[in-house]
Order: structure tokens, then C-alpha cells, then sequence
């Protein structure tokens, strides 16, 4: 039996998805669109790194091939398939419910996560991917969410798609912006949050490596 109600669909042992695109495909399209932006952001963030500091890299994060990169930024907001479409799609403001709904996609990611029962990726990328799914709405001053860890307490790949990802969402286009935010003044903002939602050495790399993206 098949059911459009995601609140209905039980999870066993092995999974309700047999592979990752199953579940990927059915996030609306503007979310898909957002998270391989972020997929790609990410991963320029991540060769530059790799390049001027590959150290960071091998003692900070878990993978099991360096081309597992992409991907695994690409799936970091896997935890809004339980958000009701209602609310993604809603161009009005939010309500305090709501607001937690879409906050909830971080723990969320968790159960997506584990509902796909044919393994994407290798165990150690599957781990990475569970850092950055869940904790890349953490804060370096540790204010953010789900947990807030602060400094190097937050995974390192969760700290790069941070930036990645707000990176993102200053620059796409909304339809409720007068003036769609330039590049530059982008990057000038996540400037501005170095030491306080981002990791000061990865802005300083972002900043680096911007001209790429």
C-alpha cells in the first residue's frame, strides 16, 4: 500500500527506501536545487582546503573517498523530507510551530538517514555525512542547533557547509527581495560572522577560494 502521508510511513529494521535517491527525489525540487548548490559550494571549500592544509582534513574528518565529498555535502539537508511541503512551499511568515518544524530537520536527518537501507557510501563517509546532516546548523559561539556545540566541538565538515550553506542563502533569488544580495556583498557578511557563527580559519578559506564558486 502506498501512502502520500509521510507521518503514516513506519520504519523497520531495514528501511523504508531502498536507496538514498529514493527518499532525495521526493524533496521538492527548490530544496534539491538549494542542497546541490550547497553540494558543490561545500565541496570547493573542501579541495582548497585539501590543498593548503590537508592536515586539517585527514585529522578532522571521516571519509572513506575523497570523492564521497560532493555528494555527502549535497545530502545535508536530507532531514527536510519530514517537513510538510505546506511549509517549505509557504511564502508568508512562519509561525513559531512552523519555524520548529523546519529547525527539526537537523535531528531529523537522523531517521532519513537510516530509513535508506542500501547503503550510499562507505561507514566512515556514512558518519560523515551524519556530522554534517545534523550539525550544520551549529554556531562557532555556540549558539546554534540542534545541540549547541560551539568551536571545534562541531564537526569539521559540519563548520565548512555552515558557510556554504548560508552562503547560499544570501545569494539565491527570493522572490520577496527588492534587491538580490551580490556576491561580494556576501561574502562580505559571512566576513562579518567570523568568530561568531563560523569558524574564523574557514571564513579566511572561504574568503580565499570564493572567487571559485
Amino acid at each position: 500500500m502506498f501512502t502520500n502521508d509521510r507521518s503514516k510511513i513506519e520504519s523497520s529494521r531495514t528501511g523504508y527506501f531502498p536507496t538514498i535517491n529514493s527518499i532525495y527525489s521526493m524533496i521538492p525540487r527548490e530544496t534539491r536545487l538549494h542542497m546541490e548548490r550547497v553540494g558543490k559550494y561545500s565541496e570547493t571549500i573542501f579541495r582548497f582546503l585539501l590543498r593548503v592544509n590537508p592536515a586539517m582534513i585527514e585529522s578532522e574528518m571521516m571519509l572513506g573517498s575523497m570523492d564521497d565529498a560532493e555528494l555527502l555535502f549535497r545530502y545535508h539537508d536530507i532531514g527536510r523530507f519530514f517537513i510538510p511541503v505546506s511549509i517549505l512551499n509557504k511564502v508568508e511568515r512562519l509561525t513559531d510551530e512552523e519555524f520548529q518544524i523546519i529547525r527539526d530537520h537537523a535531528m531529523n536527518a537522523i531517521p532519513a538517514i537510516e530509513s535508506i537501507y542500501k547503503k550510499p557510501f562507505s561507514d566512515e563517509s556514512m558518519m560523515e555525512w551524519m556530522n554534517i546532516a545534523v550539525y550544520h546548523h551549529e554556531r562557532w559561539d555556540g549558539t546554534g542547533y540542534p545541540e549547541g556545540k560551539k568551536e571545534k566541538e562541531i564537526p569539521l565538515s559540519a563548520r565548512i557547509c555552515a558557510i556554504a550553506d548560508t552562503y547560499d542563502g544570501i545569494t539565491s533569488w527570493k522572490p520577496y527581495k527588492k534587491q538580490q544580495t551580490t556576491r561580494e556583498e556576501a561574502i562580505n557578511i559571512i566576513r562579518k560572522e567570523s568568530g561568531k557563527q563560523f569558524d574564523p580559519y574557514l571564513v579566511d578559506v572561504f574568503r580565499a577560494c570564493a572567487i571559485e564558486l
